[in-house]
């Protein structure tokens, strides 16, 4: 150890608790903006583009009107009169957490930790972690909807425990395919696309797969299936050339051929089975993000990870406010 070292670990250790708070701070600060290229929230807009813009009417161009109690600038809208600042109707609004913490956290659910991991991790409380989860689930509530399958696409059905269902007391679980399961539609094409949507209680039906999937399949696609009845409509409507495999585990054909889609049922099952206590209210929002980052991680050779998640919450229009 040099003496420049032993200088600075000298330095550390007659540090207050309050003023190490801080330098610790700052050294995670100066590595947010050393990876990111901003070390507050502000700055992170403007390096992705953001224009600040009114929620309530949508359009850009404000001036200046003041600065509120955190010091954060206030704009007002020429056209509705209202005043709002750089991060109204993003994500960010009303943050207390510095970048560097909400950069960690985006950081660890690209790893798809639990809750009490993120606690551990980032150093919040469970509130914390459970509302900033929510706000970054917000930002792809709604990507899936631009998702067409083409080509050849490959769907299946996965099943699991419906939290809402009511028992009496000492009734039995029921087993198989009851309604106090929930049905999960699962696609993915050729090109590795893919879908997975909560649809609805026990076997699904000619209208849940219908809702699920008709406007995600490209017309004329090949569709292979484990012979469903319910997917008959579909392929009829679609004018989807039907390729079908008896669901048969014993058999290598089946196993051969519906292998992309088991692989990626797979996958979810252990996803969604690492957070023991999800609601299955919140089941969608928790399937938005593994798809979501199905495609990031599919690009990852042509862009990173973290940068591209990043780049889309800074843009995102998404938006979650705390339940009591």
């Amino acid at each position: 150890m040099d003496c420049d070292s032993l200088d600075l670990r000298l330095f550390v250790d007659g540090l207050s608790d309050e003023d190490l708070d801080v330098l610790e701070d700052a050294v995670k600060a100066r590595r947010c903006r050393e990876k990111y290229g901003a070390d507050t929230v502000e700055d992170l807009m403007k390096k992705w583009g953001r224009a600040p813009r009114r929620p309530r009417c949508g359009r850009e161009g404000a001036w200046l009107d003041g600065a509120s109690a955190d010091g954060r600038g206030r704009l007002r809208c020429p056209y509705c009169g209202r005043r709002f600042n750089a991060l109204s109707g993003t994500i960010f609004a009303n943050a207390k957490l510095p970048l560097h913490k909400i950069m960690v956290i985006v950081e660890v659910m690209c790893l798809n930790a639990s809750l009490r991991l993120i606690e551990l991790i980032c150093g919040v409380s469970h509130p914390t972690a459970f509302l900033w989860r929510h706000k970054i689930f917000s930002t792809v509530s709604s990507w899936q909807d631009g998702v067409v399958l083409s080509g050849r696409v490959w769907i299946d059905e996965m099943y699991f425990a419906d939290t809402r269902a009511r028992r009496e007391p000492g009734a039995r679980r029921r087993h198989g395919l009851s309604r106090d399961k929930v049905c999960v539609v699962v696609a993915i094409d050729s090109w590795g696309k893919a879908l997975a949507v909560a649809s609805e209680n026990g076997k699904p039906s000619t209208k849940g797969i219908n809702a699920a999937l008709e406007g995600h399949i490209k017309e004329g696609s090949v569709l292979v299936h484990g012979c469903e009845k319910a997917h008959n409509a579909l392929v009829r409507k679609l004018r989807l050339v039907d390729e079908r495999y008896k669901a048969d585990p014993s058999d290598p054909v089946y196993l051969e051929q519906m292998r992309l889609v088991n692989h990626l049922c797979a996958w979810i099952r252990r996803y969604v089975d690492r957070f023991a206590c999800m609601k299955s209210d919140n089941l969608q929002a928790y399937l938005d993000w593994f798809i979501y980052l199905h495609r990031v991680h599919r690009d990852a050779d042509t862009w990173p990870v973290e940068e591209r998640v990043v780049r889309h919450l800074a843009l995102s229009d998404g938006l979650y406010l705390r339940k009591w």
